[in-house]
């Protein structure tokens, strides 16, 4: 694995540890919070969801531990790529909406 790659690697890897803390803190809030409501339905909506993240953060780090460096970079961008066009929709309404971000 080249330098390049190894750094590509971790960046995402890092994205996607972080998009799991912050669906784990939402969870949280969710079930123990001031205005909580843990339903089965909410308990099946996340659950799911947070073992996906969880399939992804050890499924690419195994690849790369076992000499797979390109099948982990395409497991871990993926929930980058799915969280782009929210990313993309935030900047468009930080720059470009009524209220002054800067």
């Amino acid at each position: 694995m080249t330098n390049n790659m190894l750094l590509l690697f971790w960046v995402l890897w890092l994205l996607d540890v972080l998009a799991a803390l912050f669906g784990y803190r939402e969870f949280i809030s969710g079930v123990f919070g001031r205005y909580a409501s843990a339903s089965p339905k909410y308990l099946s909506l996340w659950i799911p969801m947070l073992i996906a993240i969880l399939l992804i953060i050890t499924g690419s780090l195994y690849l790369k531990n076992h000499e797979r460096p390109m099948a982990a970079i395409i497991v871990a961008v993926m929930p980058v790529v799915l969280a782009l066009p929210y990313a993309l929709f935030l900047g468009a309404l930080m720059l470009g909406g009524k209220n002054n971000w800067r």
